[in-house]
Parts: C-alpha cells; structure tokens; sequence
C-alpha cells in the first residue's frame, strides 16, 4: 500500500514539475516583448526595403522604345495589347528624320488610326500619289534590304518591313528618298535655322517636290473592290483572305460615315 502511494506521488510530482515549466514558458512567451520591445518602425522600414527593392526588379523588366514604355514579361507576350513587344524603329526612312515615327496629330478623331498604318507603311505611300504606273517595294527598317513583295495573310504587327513607292523618272522607276535627296536633307538639316524665309522654303520644296497636297484617303485603298483600291494588294504579298479583310474594313466605314465621334468625357483626348 505504501509502495503504491509513493509511486503516485512520484507521478504527482513530475506532472506537476510539467506543468510549472509549461506555465513559465508561456508566461515569458507572453511577457517577453515588455522587457524587449519590437522597433515596429524598423520593422516597417524592413518591409518598405524589400518592396522597393522588388520594384526596382521589377524596373529591370521594362524598356523604352520611342517613346513607349514595353514591359518585359514572359506571359505577357500574346497579350491582346502587345504589351511584350519591342518597337521596331525605323532607320531607314527619310521623312520621319523631321517628322517622327508617330506625325499624325491634327486630326484627334483617326490620328491613332494613321499613325498605326506608319508602322507598315511608309510616309511616301499615301503622300506620295501615285497616278500612271504604280510600283511599290517593301524595305527593311532596319538594314533596308528590298524586296517586291512579302506574303502577308494577316495584320502586320509591329513589322519589319515597310511598303514605299517607286517613282518614274524618265522612264526609269526610282526611290523618292534617293541618295542624292537624303545628303541635301542631311546638310540642310544642319543649317535650316540659319537660313533666311526664301532659301529655307526653296529647300522645303526640293525636299517636298514629290509630295501632294492630297493625300491618298483610306477608302482609296480599303476600296469596294480590289480593282478600285489605289494599292495593288496581291502585287505586294497580300493574301486573298486577308484583301478581302481590308477591302471590308469596318473601321473605314465609320470613319466615312460619322463626322462627328461622341466620345464619352473621360475618353475625349486632352486638349
């Protein structure tokens, strides 16, 4: 009997030893920070740290390209907007030396319209007008290789190559941006703002002599029919499918159609 009591205590005594140590591990759990207090503001300051240090991480992953800013992610490449994109600039155009890359801007309602063709076209195509014998090459913006014609049976997005056209001169097609033109640009370039009002307009119109006061309009070209259209579509690679896209282009009909645009305020272009 004696033995069993002393063995119960002895249980007694190490759950009770269990439970004091429990009791004061929990008690300095709970009272520690009084004796050592958190520096929240450090801790804060911590989290700030290694947010702006994953923005600048994220910085790494964005470019510039004339202008825009194209963000650099992986799963962002089929992304409607193109947002994955690198703008391919131009090096090779004599026109967007003065004017740019994006020189439309008057008219508010279609400039984003215009100014998406000059990605594929060149400035050349619709202010140069064409009207006996038509001839256009497409050109490299980046090395200006040329070729006749490239096979197209989609929207050319972001391309590389771009569309101008030939000019005859004395029977002879040629270049608008011919090499000769293009050393008289680059010294007049140089000295326009020194030039009295007559020798600089003199220059301009040497610089301008094949451009016409009306350019070439998008139903000319998005025409009713492929023998209407001003451009010679399958000549220059379209493909059937894709001439039957641009010759039904919706967009040109409500151009045409509606000479007023009612844009919702906050979508209105700042003035």
């Amino acid at each position: 009997m004696r033995h069993q009591l002393t063995f119960l205590k002895k249980i007694y005594a190490i759950i009770g030893i269990i439970f004091i140590i429990y009791s004061s591990y929990l008690v300095v759990k709970l009272t520690m920070h009084i004796w050592h207090k958190v520096d929240y503001g450090k801790e804060n300051k911590s989290k700030q740290e290694e947010l702006f240090k994953e923005m600048l991480t994220e910085e790494k992953k964005v470019t510039y390209d004339l202008g825009y800013k194209v963000i650099k992610e992986e799963e962002l490449e089929k992304h409607f907007h193109h947002v994955g994109d690198s703008v391919i600039h131009d090096e090779i155009n004599l026109c967007i030396k003065c004017h740019g890359d994006i020189p439309h801007d008057k008219n508010k309602a279609v400039r984003a319209f215009l100014n998406m063709h000059s990605d594929f076209l060149a400035c050349e195509t619709c202010h140069i007008r064409i009207k006996k014998e038509k001839k256009f090459v497409w050109y490299d913006k980046i090395n200006g290789e040329v070729k006749e014609s490239i096979e197209i049976s989609k929207y050319l997005s972001n391309s590389k190559m771009k569309l101008i056209p030939m000019v005859l001169e004395r029977g002879v097609f040629i270049r608008p941006d011919s090499s000769e033109l293009r050393k008289f640009v680059e010294e007049f370039r140089k000295v326009v703002n020194k030039l009295p009002p007559a020798k600089k307009s003199q220059g301009l119109k040497l610089i301008h002599k094949y451009t016409d006061k009306n350019p070439v309009r998008c139903d000319e070209c998005h025409a009713l029919t492929i023998d209407l259209s001003y451009l010679p579509l399958l000549e220059i690679g379209y493909k059937r499918e894709r001439v039957l896209q641009i010759l039904s282009n919706e967009v040109v009909g409500m151009v045409n159609k509606y000479k007023e645009f009612y844009i919702p305020k906050f979508l209105e272009p700042q003035k």
